[in-house]
C-alpha cells in the first residue's frame, strides 16, 4: 500500500490527468470525463467540429459514448508542447468501430484541463 502511494505521489499532473482520462475513456464515463474538461471545449465528433460549455460538452459525450460504448481505449502517444499543452494520442474501439482519439490539455490556474477532445472514425 505504501508503494501505490508513493506511486500516485510520484505522478506529474500531466501524467494524472492522462490517466484519469484514459480510464473515463475505458469505462464510457461522460460524468467522470466531465470532470477534466475545461469551462469551454472543442469537441470533434466524426468530422463535425463544434464547441461546447462543459455542462453541454457532457451531454454530447454521454450520447455518444451510449452510442459507442468502448470496448476498448488505448493512448499509444504522449506528451507536450511549447506553451504548457499536453496531448494523447490513441485508439477509441466501440465494437467493430474503430476512432482515433486526440485529447489536448493546459493549465487553467494550477489544474490541467481538456480544451479539445476529438474522435475520428479509422476506415
Amino acid at each position: 500500500m505504501l508503494a501505490i502511494g508513493f506511486y500516485s505521489f510520484a505522478q506529474t499532473n500531466e501524467e494524472i490527468i492522462i490517466n484519469n482520462v484514459q480510464e473515463a475513456l475505458k469505462s464510457s464515463s461522460s460524468r467522470e470525463l466531465a470532470k477534466y474538461l475545461s469551462d469551454r471545449v472543442e469537441i470533434k465528433l466524426e468530422n463535425e467540429k463544434k464547441d461546447y460549455s462543459a455542462n453541454q460538452a457532457e451531454i454530447v459525450l454521454k450520447q455518444f459514448f451510449q452510442q459507442h460504448p468502448a470496448s476498448e481505449t488505448e493512448f499509444i502517444h504522449e506528451g507536450n508542447s511549447a506553451g504548457g499543452i499536453i496531448y494523447a494520442i490513441g485508439s477509441y474501439t466501440s465494437g467493430n468501430q474503430k476512432y482515433r482519439v486526440v485529447v489536448r490539455a493546459k493549465k487553467y490556474e494550477d489544474q490541467y484541463k481538456i480544451y479539445r477532445l476529438e474522435f475520428t472514425e479509422d476506415r
